[in-house]
């Protein structure tokens, strides 16, 4: 009699061998699917950075663009053809030298072969091709002393710009948001509010109805119950699976993420980014919990495919139909700021990737720590109907 007690009340070993036997191979491919995003995401994102650049290279530009006014002039005034291209072969020297010495002797200003090759050195910090530098001069050089026929004002290229802009539409007020934008933060945030989040939410609304309603469904249940495991151990080893995949998978993530990074960055927020890949990890639990009390409340897969898979989907699209009403996108012309109501009605929408990539950095904004704690909650919540529905509702079995 003892023996046909059923000993496991908790935690069922067996069960667990055979749930990792079962979801191995879907877990490892959707973790190399997300480590590969990562990646790919880390090496645009430097790309991005390369583009533009925190380094103040005014003083470079000023000085720079001096030497080209110089070099225009020296053309002028002898009918020579000397540039930067030129320059930047570094096969006439001599001539460069004489140039400069003429314009010093009119000027006297102190221009020299190396203060031009400096200013060309420091302008380069930019991330911006020189070449754009020299064009960019060409239009300011134009039209530095032009006026309007009419209204006598000056012309210059920055108002030829505005004006053009008015004309399409665009506001001189949008120009400005737009050159203020860090496309890589913007990234950043689609990684982890988007495309980092569809792998394991495809992932979660699988594992969560495979784990109790399709065994219920498909009459597997009966034969693990018929083993020494009572409900109870049933629910709660497959909560554990379902709360430590996840995990294992994230961790992986976040750590081939940092150690990438260190290959695109000279320097890498890891606090920041262990923050990000922790508030994405209770984001996800979140939304596992409630796939999970889903799976345990209906005996049919595909009520509980309707109930968890339903609820993500609509997280993910509602995410993303929030996206294109955040400041970012707003301020690129591409948002609307009324979109941004949709980020309430998704548990994404708890998961704030402004301030916990604070984390790290010098001021740190704590309005994450209630989100989370919401997520926390509800997290904690659905676990608990599930394994308590599981254990006492009636199994067709």
């Amino acid at each position: 009699m003892e023996k046909n007690k059923k000993t496991a009340r908790f935690f069922s070993k067996p069960l667990m061998r055979q749930t990792i036997k079962s979801n191995w191979i879907l877990c490892v491919a959707i973790m190399m699917i997300m480590v590969l995003l990562a990646n790919v995401m880390n090496y645009a994102m430097s790309m991005m950075a390369t583009e533009r650049s925190d380094v103040d290279v005014t003083e470079y530009q000023e000085s720079f663009y001096t030497y080209l006014g110089s070099l225009a002039t020296y053309d002028t005034m002898t009918k020579q053809e000397l540039s930067y291209q030129d320059f930047a072969t570094g096969k006439n020297d001599a001539a460069y030298e004489t140039a400069f010495a003429m314009m010093n002797a009119k000027t006297n200003m102190k221009l020299s072969v190396k203060g031009f090759q400096d200013s060309i050195d420091g302008l380069s910090q930019s991330g911006i091709r020189i070449d754009k530098y020299v064009k960019q001069f060409e239009y300011a050089y134009a039209l530095k002393e032009s006026e309007g026929v009419f209204d006598k004002k000056a012309l210059t290229p920055s108002g030829m710009l505005t004006i053009t802009l008015d004309m399409m539409g665009v506001s001189s007020e949008m120009v400005e948001k737009m050159s203020e934008m860090d496309p890589a933060s913007m990234m950043n945030q689609m990684y982890y509010t988007a495309m980092g989040l569809l792998p394991i939410f495809i992932l979660i609304v699988i594992l969560a109805n495979s784990l109790i309603a399709d065994q219920v469904d498909r009459g597997s249940m009966a034969y693990v119950l018929s083993t020494p495991t009572k409900r109870s151990a049933v629910a709660i080893t497959q909560l554990v699976f379902i709360i430590v995949v996840p995990f294992l998978i994230l961790s992986v993530v976040c750590a081939t993420r940092i150690g990438t990074s260190f290959l695109f960055y000279d320097k890498v927020n890891v606090a920041g980014m262990l923050a990000l890949f922790g508030g994405m990890y209770i984001l996800v639990e979140a939304v596992c919990g409630l796939c999970y009390m889903g799976s345990c409340l209906f005996s049919q897969s595909k009520k509980s495919m309707a109930f968890g898979g339903g609820l993500t989907v609509w997280f993910f699209l509602a995410s993303m139909i929030g996206l294109f009403g955040s400041e970012n996108m707003v301020n690129t012309g591409m948002g609307v700021s009324e979109l941004s109501i949709f980020n309430k009605l998704t548990l994404v929408g708890l998961y704030d990737v402004n301030s916990l990539s604070t984390i790290g950095t010098g001021s740190i904004d704590f309005t994450f720590a209630w989100k989370l704690l919401i997520l926390v909650g509800i997290a904690a919540a659905c676990y608990t109907v599930g394994v308590i529905k599981f254990s006492k509702k009636d199994l067709p079995l």
